[in-house]
């Protein structure tokens, strides 16, 4: 498992198909901030539209574009057509998804609406920007937006279940795009294209429960100690220390959710030496004990 595949991993991502959009003349539709471990995206089919963040930034998308939002962040969905009231769309079940339409049956604008649930401390996703277009173009992208089209489209046996197993991949293969494109500019992402840093951040994913010391990892990026952690610093915006423990949260969360491995063993299995150290640790990063976490799956 490489590091971006461990960064994955750590996120637990799950994608979940949720809606079909299909508008008709001027329309507007606003989206709240979602909680923290959901990030929402839109996969425009047909037709063209304008996202507006509230900072004031606009952003044109048309069919074949994919817009995922990493942070959840609130935005306004504009028709072709320009400003228009919040529009209430009208809501029927005719397909494997609820449709929500707004003006007649021959919408010139079709949309597919879902979101991918993950892990409020992963890394990876504090990694991505506010927001990310990807154009689906060809390949696996283009081939993924169809599958999915046409599980929405009909009431197939085990339809649901194609749907998120189909969403999970797209996030996969959204990510692989914003990667090729350049896409490590800020975070965990960040220390994986530098050339130095890159030695010790993967030693750290690949056995975060390693009793790490600054000499070591300095040397793994053949750096000073005082270099290693000012670098370090500037460019993930955080300290080793605090990135090995967000690690360590994460890994400790999917092991409390997917596991059956007492605390002390999760413990010794994230890098604690004691249980009450780690569930200390955790209490601090989560708020609540890893036992409370455990039973309100």
């Amino acid at each position: 498992m490489n590091s971006i595949e461990k960064l994955i991993s750590l996120a637990n991502v799950r994608g979940s198909l949720n809606l079909r959009c299909q508008f008709e003349g001027a329309w507007s539709r606003e989206h709240e901030q979602e909680p923290l471990g959901q990030a929402p995206y839109h996969i425009v089919l047909v037709g063209e539209c304008r996202v507006d963040f509230p900072n004031g930034k606009s952003v044109p998308m048309r069919a074949g574009h994919i817009l995922l939002l990493p942070t959840g962040a609130p935005h306004v969905m504009l028709g072709k057509g320009g400003s228009a009231a919040p529009t209430m769309p009208k809501i029927t079940n005719q397909g494997a998804v609820p449709i929500h339409r707004i003006g007649g049956p021959s919408s010139d604008f079709d949309m597919l609406c879902g979101s991918f649930h993950f892990n409020r401390a992963s890394l990876l996703f504090a990694a991505l920007p506010t927001y990310l277009v990807i154009p689906t173009a060809c390949g696996p992208l283009s081939a993924l937006v169809e599958m999915l089209r046409s599980e929405a489209d009909g009431q197939q046996v085990c339809s649901s279940f194609m749907l998120d197993a189909l969403s999970q991949a797209l996030f996969t293969l959204v990510l692989r795009a914003h990667l090729t494109s350049d896409g490590h500019n800020t975070g965990s992402l960040a220390l994986l294209s530098d050339k130095r840093l890159c030695r010790a951040w993967q030693a750290m994913l690949a056995d975060p429960a390693f009793e790490w010391k600054i000499e070591y990892l300095a040397e793994l990026a053949n750096m000073s100690r005082a270099t290693f952690v000012r670098t370090f610093v500037r460019v993930a915006g955080a300290s080793p220390w605090t990135l090995l423990t967000q690690v360590r949260m994460e890994l400790a969360t999917n092991l409390l959710h997917h596991s059956q491995l007492g605390l002390s063993e999760i413990a010794v299995n994230v890098g604690y030496q004691s249980q009450s150290a780690f569930t200390k640790k955790f209490k601090e990063f989560y708020g609540a004990a890893p036992g409370k976490a455990r039973r309100e799956i």
